[in-house]
C-alpha cells in the first residue's frame, strides 16, 4: 500500500470515530423529546363525566339550580331556560322572583349575561336570590358534564344546574286539586272547607302538598309525560272526617300519566283517562 493510500484510509478511520459522537448525540435527543412526549401525556387529567359539545343542549332544556358557590341548593324554584336568535335571550326565576335578559355566546365556552330585569316580590328570609343574581353577573364561561350545566368565572366553578326536560319542567309549583273521579260525592262535598293541594319541588324529586286535611310527601319518577308517584305516603297524623282524604291519596297512587295545558291546568291519567285535574296556583306579589 502506497503513502497516498494509507493516508486516505486513515483520515476515512478518523472520520468514522468522529461521527460517532454525532449520532449518539442524535439519537439521545430523540430518546429524551419521546419521553417528554409520554411525560405530557401522562400528566394531563381527563375530565371527569361525559361532556355534551354544542350549545343545541343548552337550548334544549330547562336548567334548576343545584348547587350554588360550593353549596348545595335543596329548596326553592331557582332555574335558567335559554332561547336562541339574534338578541339570545334568557329567562327563569332567581329563587323567589322571576327574571329576564340576555346573553352573549362566543367561541367554544364564552358565555356572558347582561343585567337581568327582575320582579320585586316580598321573599322568604335565608332566599340565596341575591346570591344567585351577583353569581350570574360574574360568569363567563360553560359547560355540560353528566346533564350538568357549569357555570364559571375563569376556572372558578360558581353555578351547577340540572337539566330538566321542559315538558317536566311544567310541573314545579303549587297546584289545587278542582276535579276527581270515581266518588259519588259532589266534589264541594267531599271537599267542603279546603281543597287539596299538591307541589313539585325543582331541585328534589319530591311531591307535597296537603290532603285537605294532612300535609303529605313522596318520591316520585318522570319519564316523558309517564309519572310514577311512589308509596307509602309520610304525612301528618291528623284525624280527617269524611272520605277526602282516602279518596285523593288512593287516587295518586294509580297515576301513571300527566300533561300541562296552557300553563295553568295539570291533569293527571291512569293510562289516557283523566282522574284528577288541578289548577296552578299564583303566589300573590308582595
Amino acid at each position: 500500500m502506497g503513502w497516498s493510500e494509507r493516508t486516505i484510509n486513515r483520515e476515512l478511520s478518523l472520520s468514522n470515530h468522529s461521527m460517532m459522537p454525532i449520532k449518539i448525540i442524535t439519537t439521545s435527543i430523540a430518546c429524551v423529546a419521546i419521553l417528554i412526549v409520554i411525560a405530557a401525556c401522562h400528566s394531563i387529567k381527563p375530565v371527569s363525566g361525559k361532556t355534551a359539545g354544542g350549545s343545541e343542549m343548552l337550548f334544549a332544556n330547562q336548567w334548576n339550580l343545584a348547587e350554588l358557590n360550593g353549596t348545595a341548593v335543596t329548596s326553592g324554584k331557582a332555574y335558567l331556560l335559554f332561547y336562541p336568535g339574534k338578541v339570545s335571550k334568557v329567562s327563569g326565576n332567581a329563587g323567589c322572583n322571576n327574571m329576564t335578559g340576555t346573553f352573549e355566546l362566543k367561541g367554544v365556552n364564552f358565555i356572558k349575561f347582561s343585567p337581568m330585569a327582575i320582579t320585586s316580590m316580598a321573599c322568604a328570609p335565608g332566599t340565596r336570590e341575591p346570591e344567585f343574581t351577583v353569581a350570574l353577573g360574574t360568569v363567563n364561561n360553560w359547560s355540560i358534564i353528566n346533564n350538568q350545566l357549569l357555570l364559571n368565572n375563569g376556572k372558578e366553578l360558581l353555578a351547577k344546574l340540572k337539566a330538566v326536560a321542559v315538558e317536566s319542567s311544567r310541573l314545579y309549583g303549587d297546584w289545587e286539586l278542582n276535579y276527581i273521579s270515581g266518588p259519588r260525592i259532589a266534589f264541594d262535598g267531599l271537599y267542603p272547607d279546603k281543597k287539596p293541594m299538591i307541589t313539585f319541588n325543582s331541585t328534589v324529586n319530591e311531591l307535597g302538598g296537603n290532603t285537605s286535611c294532612n300535609g303529605f310527601s313522596s318520591k316520585i319518577t318522570i319519564d316523558g309525560n309517564k309519572i310514577t308517584i311512589a308509596e307509602p305516603f309520610a304525612k301528618t297524623m291528623i284525624f280527617c272526617e269524611g272520605g277526602g282524604e282516602t279518596t285523593f291519596l288512593n287516587m295518586l297512587k294509580k297515576v301513571n300519566k300527566y300533561a300541562v295545558t296552557d300553563g295553568n291546568t295539570l291533569t293527571f291519567m291512569i293510562d289516557d283517562v283523566a282522574v284528577m285535574r288541578f289548577a296552578k296556583k299564583v303566589t300573590a306579589k308582595g
